[in-house]
């Protein structure tokens, strides 16, 4: 088997926790300022939110009967007895902080839970959250997932997100002084982006010196006003191939030292309207390692990076 070449997310838990370690994911019951009409009412164009629910959620299930049935689950399909709490409806730092402080700390003494990741976004992170955020860095391995999608505000714009670069910029920056790990969500093939676009916002996480990315294909889903666009012939989405190209351009301007802890995106098959190849994620993660490998690269590469830099060890996101 030949050496990654990126900077895998699973290597790093391995060397980190010293096994495998998987994300159970959980339901807090949080909102989205997007959708609640402090800032909007319907939302992201691409989202629905029960492409993203937990397998298996039932609103209102308490955190611990939810990690019994995740982690039962994990275990027996991955042999896992490592996992991490991972908070991923709609926005959760959007909560009251005394709400957010008993869900987390509830989730982190549950058996066998050695990491905390939280899903937001860059225009929900109070002084009082980053306050607790500082807190349960100290107590457990934490990650904080920014929904960027873009460094352009046009595109931001587009897709209705209602915040801006600046807010990007400055939640990474926020973060980053309370030594909270940052993985930042972009997605490639946003209406109107062009491939020069995309790289610059790789340029943009380098240059706010994120800690890890998920990269994700903008895939049409049901119930959203993306597959209204799609349907009337107003977005089209992108070919497998300019897909995996695009990612593997994106990872060579990306620094070896950041953690790629997904190379694409999928909704459940029910959901998704297009493009159809997006569901299958083991064949589109297949198809860019061998672009990779076909194209002698790797991450950091375009930064002046050795593969031998994409390996190096890293000190651990605590």
């Amino acid at each position: 088997m030949t050496a990654p070449r990126y900077r895998k997310f699973n290597t790093y838990l391995r060397e980190v926790v010293g096994e495998k370690v998987y994300r159970v994911g959980l339901g807090g019951g949080f909102t989205c300022p997007n959708r609640d009409g402090s800032k909007g009412e319907d939302g992201c164009t691409f989202c629905n939110p029960e492409s993203s629910e937990p397998l298996g959620y039932v609103a209102g299930t308490p955190i611990r009967e939810q990690l019994a049935a995740g982690t039962e689950y994990v275990r027996w399909r991955h042999g896992a007895e490592k996992y991490i709490a991972y908070f991923s409806d709609y926005t959760s730092t959007y909560a009251e902080v005394e709400t957010l402080a008993a869900l987390c700390r509830e989730a982190i003494a549950f058996p066998g839970v050695v990491g905390l990741t939280l899903s937001t976004r860059p225009d929900c992170l109070s002084r009082e959250i980053l306050d607790l955020l500082d807190r349960l860095g100290r107590e457990t391995m934490l990650w904080v997932e920014l929904g960027l999608q873009s460094a352009h505000d046009r595109s931001l714009e587009r897709i209705n997100r209602h915040h801006t670069v600046a807010a990007s910029r400055d939640a990474i920056a926020r973060l980053r002084a309370r030594d909270v790990a940052v993985c930042a969500h972009v997605i490639l093939g946003l209406p109107g982006e062009t491939a020069e676009d995309m790289m610059a916002t790789a340029g943009f996480l380098a240059e706010t010196r994120v800690d890890g990315v998920k990269i994700h294909n903008l895939h049409v889903v049901e119930g959203t006003a993306l597959a209204g666009e799609y349907r009337n012939g107003h977005y089209a989405p992108l070919e497998l191939d300019e897909y995996v190209d695009l990612v593997v351009r994106f990872l060579e301007r990306l620094p070896p030292e950041v953690i790629v802890q997904r190379i694409t995106g999928e909704a459940p098959r029910r959901l998704t309207v297009a493009p159809s190849w997006s569901v299958n994620k083991l064949a589109v993660g297949n198809a860019i390692e061998r672009e990779l490998e076909h194209r002698d690269t790797w991450q950091g590469r375009g930064l002046g990076a050795s593969l031998q830099d994409v390996h190096a060890p890293l000190r651990a996101a605590t």
